[in-house]
């Protein structure tokens, strides 16, 4: 039984060795502004991941929102959002 348990803990440590290192680190903004009958709102979230099997790689995305405020306090929009990476 033992036996057994320590042969596995021994492949779980050589499985973790061999999956390498990763870090990651982010950052995100935000903007508003409003005024009469609209609203927008931007979004911009950025990311660098460090691999040991693939390097540096970097991600960004940035949503904007716009908002039409109507007489009657209805409010119709969209959400456009675009990415990169590399």
């Amino acid at each position: 039984m033992f036996k057994a348990t320590g042969n596995l803990a021994s492949a779980a440590i050589l499985a973790v060795g061999l999956t390498g290192c990763v870090g990651s680190a982010g950052v995100s903004t935000w903007n508003y502004q409003a005024g009469p009958g609209y609203e927008t709102e931007r979004v911009y979230d950025g990311r660098v991941q460090a691999d040991t099997s693939r390097g540096l790689t970097r991600e960004s995305c940035t949503t904007v929102s716009r908002r039409q405020i109507g007489p009657s306090g209805r409010r119709d929009g969209r959400d456009d959002t675009a990415c990169s990476s590399n």
